[in-house]
């Protein structure tokens, strides 16, 4: 069975970020001046989580009052059983998200533990939900920085439980980069290339589609960020590298159960 991820990417107008922001960097930058309140709900920025015992988590991004950079944090909750009432919002650490990209996603792992992404002047910071249930990992460089406007990062579920972690690589030269985690235990692999798309001049959003063959091979479609036409790109073999990106001559694709939850501008 093939779990959905969660992806959401707030909408521009929830930007708040004050005149003097502080500088693109791969730190996952926090706001300790601010007190810890849910003072207002982000819009759009609620996603799910399905989890393996059936249960639903939920994310989404708050504004607090007491923020010193006027940035929303990420906020979290728990279904007690599956189907049944949520657990209070508690906020998942003092990391600020934004500004430009809003996005988060989250998934669970091999080891049942939810790991959440969400960016943060142009990187995304990875933490991960600590084995007790009660608390989250410091935040650290995620090694993904998709372009402003170009979306956010994609998580995708393998049918053996493995992850994938895609997002647009325009900064690197490339069209695509993917990031594999066999494993919780053996963590997430290096940045990797999906190559180039062979017209000069595009560059790509994240992945509107992701979907996983019979034979085990992945297949991504990606639009253009700027106009709609679309690109497809196959893996060569389960587990390896990837063919060549060529243009889909059908209409825009969108992220369905096979793929990935997100908050924002990519469809949850």
């Amino acid at each position: 069975m093939l779990a959905c991820t969660g992806i959401a990417l707030a909408p521009g107008a929830a930007s708040a970020a004050p005149a003097a922001a502080a500088p693109a960097t791969a730190d996952c930058l926090t706001d300790t001046g601010a007190k810890g309140l849910a003072s207002s709900p982000v819009a759009d920025s609620l996603i799910s989580v399905g989890r393996a015992d059936g249960r639903t988590a939920q994310f989404q991004l708050f504004y607090d009052r007491t923020a010193t950079r006027g940035l929303p944090f990420v906020w979290h909750r728990e279904q007690d059983e599956p189907g049944g009432a949520y657990g209070p919002w508690e906020r998942v650490g003092a990391a600020t998200v934004g500004p430009k990209s809003y996005a988060i996603t989250a998934v669970e792992n091999s080891t049942g533990d939810l790991e959440l992404l969400f960016s943060t002047y142009g990187s995304f910071c990875r933490t991960v939900e600590n084995d007790s249930g009660d608390g989250w990992s410091a935040p650290d460089d995620f090694g993904l920085a998709p372009m402003p406007y170009h979306g956010g990062v994609v998580l995708f579920k393998e049918r053996n439980g493995s992850i994938d972690a895609f997002a647009d690589g325009s900064r690197s030269g490339s069209a695509m980069q993917v990031r594999h985690q066999e494993d919780a235990d053996a963590g997430w692999g290096p940045v990797g290339s999906m190559g180039q798309v062979p017209e000069p001049g595009v560059n790509l959003g994240q992945p509107t589609a992701v979907e996983q063959l019979p034979d085990g091979r992945l297949h991504v479609v990606a639009q253009e960020w700027n106009r709609v036409r679309m690109w497809e790109v196959y893996q060569s073999e389960p587990g390896g590298g990837w063919g060549p990106w060529q243009r889909q001559s059908t209409g825009p694709a969108s992220i369905g159960p096979k793929a990935a939850a997100t908050a924002g501008s990519a469809g949850r």
